[in-house]
């Protein structure tokens, strides 16, 4: 299975589409969205990360190239946390709350993502190598919108991969040397498309909540 990653990514494009073109992203990325929104978006991933790296951890114990993908540099609970604190300072009105959105998606990578190695490379390639491709633009985004310089954002900066492009690469080589059978592929392309599938109802959830652009909160105050 030679070239399983661009098997994995074209079989996940539609759902990757769908999630990454969610309005409350659209919105968030166009400064569109009240800052209690982005609080709210940073604890909700939080929460899934707190449980992709807790299965990191198991993983990191296993035999096999499963435990090359759980890579410590990876790591963003520490980064999410700095940032929250930071965030919420910032919008002392928020209330920061799990949705049920993320509660599934978190119950998911608990039940499956911690146990079988198959499923936790499909979450951990849906997450991670989603944010090494755009993190440190959508960090210069927010940052430039919010008003946040450094500070709030620092999620999406990898301090300890000074390369992403040629980790992204390093990455790829080694889903394409995974010694799947054509079931474990079938299994792992599902599982990254439920995991799209999960971000996309976090996002419509945020979406249900935060729906108006912040002018518009103002005037309806």
């Amino acid at each position: 299975m030679s070239d399983f990653s661009t098997r994995l990514r074209r079989a996940t494009m539609a759902e990757h589409r769908e999630a990454e073109t969610r309005g409350f992203i659209s919105r968030l990325m166009a400064g569109e969205v009240p800052m209690a929104g982005l609080v709210a978006l940073t604890a909700q991933y939080l929460a899934v990360y707190r449980e992709l790296e807790a299965a990191a951890d198991r993983m990191r114990t296993e035999a096999g190239p499963v435990s090359g993908f759980a890579d410590p540099a990876l790591t963003r609970a520490p980064a999410l946390e700095a940032d929250l604190a930071h965030l919420h300072g910032a919008d002392r009105e928020s209330t920061i709350t799990v949705l049920d959105s993320t509660r599934a998606y978190t119950d998911r990578l608990r039940n499956l993502a911690a146990t079988s190695p198959t499923h936790f490379i499909a979450h951990h390639y849906v997450r991670y190598l989603g944010d090494l491709s755009g993190g440190q633009m959508i960090g210069r985004t927010l940052s430039k919108h919010y008003g946040l310089g450094e500070a709030g954002t620092s999620f999406y900066r990898f301090e300890r991969i000074p390369d992403p492009r040629a980790y992204k690469i390093a990455y790829r080589e080694r889903l394409d040397a995974l010694p799947l059978t054509e079931d474990d592929a079938v299994t792992l392309i599902g599982e990254a498309q439920a995991a799209f599938r999960h971000n996309a109802a976090v996002f419509a959830e945020l979406g249900n909540l935060y729906p108006d652009k912040p002018e518009d909160l103002a005037r309806a105050a």
